[in-house]
């Protein structure tokens, strides 16, 4: 079987604990160059994936490669997604996969006039809790939702980060947005695609609260959110739990309550109007604890896509569309107003 020719742009902390690792695990796939700003660090880790570094994204490229992961500052995101398509690789972005609508719009478009495949990285999706909970909420057993509250905090891009307290997250040239585009992003998304529903109006506050001396961006982001179908929500993403993680989420239904990663012993937890519980044991969600970015799935999911032919799971123009509510919710919280969501 000729093997999936991949190249890597960033190799910070996510390239070096979930893309690296979950592409060499594969027997069909060959990471054939990384590329990094640090030169230092690129050599470092191209020596322990057993690939070479260069030094540009266009390096990469010239590499001849099928599909690159794109791990880089939020900024470079759209940027180098689109080189990518244009040389004719498939895609699979961090997030946010882009830092303004016409970012998103134009990576859509590149990937359409391309016919490459585009996948935001939203690993949420393929934790097993959240796979649960999606499979009991449509079933029905639990009728239709009507509000959701869910979180995502932990202390910070500094305890896990490959540059800490000098890294990116905290530049608002490259990053843009801080928590909210960080943690608030996957929340946000996870809502969208349990619920298999829209946002169109967001009402959002944020603000640097936990560390106005390091970040030039927010670290604290509450959010209001209005669905196209009337269900209405809250989004906490934060950099100010200084003790653990949280990630939780509570789906409020007509029939019972969806409780998701609530309970430390019992990933899902279904509370029925009745008075009936199901207390369910699944795998893991991925933390920054050591070793717990590892078995995400996504990778699985993308070079499985790609090897077959078939659409990948979170393509662009899906993954664009929580990007826009995200942005809906800073334009919100500068002008101190609700703000409906651009589709995109």
């Amino acid at each position: 079987m000729k093997k999936l020719r991949v190249g890597v742009f960033g190799c910070g902390s996510i390239s070096l604990h979930r893309h690296l690792p979950e592409y060499k695990a594969r027997q069909d796939v060959e990471v054939v160059a990384v590329m990094d700003a640090n030169k230092s660090r690129a050599a470092t880790v191209a020596e322990k994936f057993g690939t070479k570094a260069v030094a540009t994204v266009k390096a990469v490229l010239a590499e001849g490669v099928d599909a690159v992961s794109i791990c880089s500052p939020n900024m470079l995101h759209a940027e180098q997604a689109i080189a990518a398509m244009k040389a004719g690789a498939h895609v699979l972005c961090e997030k946010p996969i882009g830092v303004s609508v016409p970012q998103l719009r134009a990576m859509i478009r590149t990937a359409k006039q391309t016919r490459k495949q585009c996948m935001a990285a939203h690993n949420q999706r393929f934790t097993p809790a959240h796979v649960r909970g999606k499979q009991i909420y449509q079933s029905g057993a639990l009728g239709k939702a009507w509000a959701f509250s869910t979180s995502f905090a932990h202390a910070g891009p500094e305890s896990w980060s490959a540059d800490r307290e000098k890294g990116f997250f905290f530049k608002k040239n490259l990053a843009v947005v801080g928590a909210m585009g960080d943690l608030g992003v996957h929340k946000l998304d996870l809502v969208r695609w349990l619920l298999e529903d829209e946002y169109v109006e967001m009402s959002a506050m944020v603000d640097t609260i936990a560390k106005p001396r390091l970040s030039a961006v927010d670290d604290t982001a509450f959010a209001v959110c209005r669905m196209k179908s009337g269900i209405l929500g809250q989004m906490f993403a934060g950099w100010n739990q200084v003790a653990g993680e949280n990630n939780m989420t509570t789906i409020y239904c007509e029939k019972g309550v969806l409780k998701l990663l609530t309970n430390p012993d019992y990933a899902v937890i279904v509370e029925f109007a009745n008075g009936e519980r199901d207390y369910i044991k699944v795998g893991r969600i991925q933390t920054n604890e050591a070793g717990g970015q590892f078995g995400s799935g996504i990778i699985d999911a993308f070079v499985n896509a790609i090897r077959s032919g078939k659409r990948v799971p979170v393509p662009v123009e899906d993954g664009a569309q929580s990007v826009a509510a995200v942005l809906a919710c800073v334009e919100s919280a500068k002008k101190g107003r609700a703000v409906k969501v651009a589709k995109v």
